[in-house]
């Protein structure tokens, strides 16, 4: 049905992230060259520099899904970030209030950020109201 995605500035974020990772596998490896330099062996310098590489694969990935705040509404089910959540296992939904994050409650007991603050205030005050709806025609008896 309806998809929202972040504005720019969660890209901004997710640059900085990358940069802030890049950094710190720079000093990392610095670190690991000075002990291979007193270590005077080229297959410990070939081993972390294999290393620092996948660290920072690894650590560029995660950066970037880990905190995907995408909503999509579907007819049965709402995906928010990577998790698929159908309408009907929402226990509750509280809004924002005074620069709080909104949030669902499901009715095993977890409780979920919508995170929409990385969203243009129309579309927060659309998805906000969108899943009020979803919720209420649940819950009304027929």
């Amino acid at each position: 049905m309806k998809t929202y995605k972040p504005t720019l500035l969660y890209f901004i974020k997710i640059f900085g992230l990358i940069v802030f990772v890049l950094f710190s596998i720079f000093i990392i490896s610095l670190f690991f060259d000075i002990i291979a330099y007193f270590l005077k062996s080229s297959w410990y310098e070939l081993a972390v520099i294999i290393l620092v590489n996948i660290l920072f694969l690894v650590g560029s990935y995660f950066t970037i899904i880990s905190n995907n705040p995408i909503i999509k509404f579907r007819d049965t089910y709402v995906i928010i970030g990577n998790q698929d959540i159908k309408y009907a296992e929402i226990e509750d939904f509280f809004s924002s209030k005074g620069g709080s994050e909104p949030y669902i409650m499901t009715s095993g007991g977890s409780r979920i950020d919508l995170q929409l603050s990385w969203f243009r205030k129309k579309d927060r005050i659309e998805i906000e109201n969108t899943l009020k709806e979803k919720i209420t025609a649940l819950k009304k008896p027929s």
